[in-house]
């Protein structure tokens, strides 16, 4: 009786030391499989043990092997060339509107060597960027600022200019010094656009708001107005503006002055596209800056660049699927003025980036690439300010607090109180509160007085007759 108790009680130490040489054996095929490179199966434990030739475990019955072979055979299908064919495909749907469209990482790589060619870095130059006012364009603006440092804003609803001159003056004032007691500026100006992974013009994804939104906003409405209302009554004085949506109305009026000026129509104008639109804002903004600078760059004193274009966001029909969300600049002008020398720059004769510095540019993105001339990068936080992965890994999370909710007990147990600091709110209206009858922005008087009402009518009529 004592022996067979002593019997038994060996028996579960011989299982446990069986199950330990065989777990042995398994990690030690695990690690041949894969430092050689195949797919081995090892039937362990009355489980099928599939280590891939990636290194991958799969653990399970007969249908983990299914599923181990359908993988392999799909990435065995996959050429070595997918990524580049897929990704040169999303950009020529870009350059079949844009033929200039480089990937935004390569953009500013060549920006910045073009320009340290003629003594313009990040220390010893100031940013003065142009871009609407769009939270997507600080896609753009970070990789300015991460080559040229903190930048000066002059941004408009699509990138119209409405700093002015005292604008333009307090970012020359911000301006480092270098050795030759030198300022230099760089001028940056892009309206912007959205060509989606379909290519289709317009549409655009954001993170956090389903169904689709659009890029421009201020631009499509007003290719909207101006062919519904036509050209000639968009044709305001210059100066005159709507006080209640003053960026809005200098950008249209500006638009439409600049069709006229370029020999469009009431009638042509219903035929132009949201491309032919931001093009035509491209070259109005541009227009604006040299305007700009003629008034307030003393070529004695400063060296400028200028860089002129059109930001394009290429992202994924749906922020949260599997597609990449990429970046273009489609460059229009390229110039340094060194000394009161003018020297253009062709940035699209410059070449790519090498693979090496490709890894290096993009870190840990998973989309890194040449997307046929130029070198494309997903787009990840901070610039697109919500990982997909993270918002993935929230829904995980949630839907695992929903299942343990209900595991617990906890149901109904958790409903949040209102905190004590809001009843410390104070009710009521303080001692000093605004106004929203500022005469400063609205002169009321102005409407009412009907003898200077027939003159701004007079004058814009006169403004609208084409000179002779």
């Amino acid at each position: 009786m004592q022996a067979a108790c002593r019997l038994n009680s060996r028996r579960p130490a011989q299982k446990a030391e069986a199950r330990r040489q065989r777990l042995v054996f398994t990690h030690a095929a695990a690690t041949e499989a894969a430092t050689e490179g195949e797919d081995t199966v090892i039937e362990a434990n009355g489980k099928m043990i599939v280590v891939e030739s990636d290194g991958t475990i799969i653990i399970g019955g007969p249908e983990a092997v299914a599923r181990a072979s359908a993988r392999s055979e799909a990435l065995e299908a996959a050429p070595e060339s997918a990524e580049v064919e897929y990704l040169t495909g999303r950009a020529n749907a870009v350059q079949k509107h844009f033929p200039s469209s480089l990937g935004a990482d390569d953009f500013m790589q060549r920006v910045e060597m073009a320009l340290y060619a003629f003594g313009f870095t990040g220390d010893n130059s100031i940013a003065m960027v142009n871009l609407c006012r769009d939270e997507v364009t600080l896609t753009l603006k970070h990789r300015i600022e991460e080559t040229f440092g903190s930048a000066f804003s002059t941004n408009g609803l699509g990138g119209v200019l409405t700093c002015g001159v005292t604008g333009m003056g307090a970012g020359f004032s911000h301006s480092p010094l270098c050795s030759s007691n030198k300022e230099r500026y760089v001028f940056f100006s892009f309206p912007h656009i959205s060509i989606n992974a379909s290519g289709e013009v317009g549409p655009m994804s954001r993170p956090g708001r389903p169904g689709q939104s659009c890029a421009c906003g201020a631009l499509i409405k007003a290719t909207n107005e101006i062919k519904s209302e036509g050209l000639t009554c968009n044709c305001k004085i210059p100066g005159v503006h709507d006080a209640l949506d003053p960026e809005m109305s200098i950008l249209k009026q500006r638009i439409a002055r600049r069709l006229r000026h370029e020999g469009n129509t009431d009638e042509s104008v219903k035929n132009l596209s949201l491309v032919d639109i931001t093009k035509v804002a491209e070259r109005t903004i541009s227009d604006d800056l040299e305007f700009l600078i003629s008034k307030t760059v003393n070529t004695d004193k400063a060296d400028y660049a200028v860089v002129t274009g059109v930001q394009i966001h290429n992202w994924a029909n749906d922020f949260e699927d599997a597609s990449p969300n990429m970046e273009f600049v489609a460059p229009t002008s390229a110039y340094v003025v060194v000394d009161g020398v003018k020297t253009h720059l062709d940035l699209t004769a410059m070449p790519p980036m090498t693979p090496r510095q490709m890894r290096l540019v993009a870190g840990p993105a998973d989309v890194c690439n040449q997307g046929g001339q130029t070198m494309l990068r997903e787009e990840e936080a901070p610039y697109a300010f919500d990982s997909k992965d993270a918002r993935r890994s929230q829904k995980a999370r949630l839907q695992r607090y929903l299942s343990l909710m209900k595991e617990e007990g906890l149901d109904g147990t958790g409903a949040t109180s209102v905190p004590s600091w809001q009843s410390k709110i104070v009710k009521g209206t303080p001692e000093r509160c605004a106004t929203a009858d500022n005469s400063t922005i609205i002169d009321s008087s102005f409407a009412e007085n009907a003898e200077l009402r027939k003159i701004w009518v007079q004058l814009e009529e006169k403004y609208k007759m084409p000179s002779n």
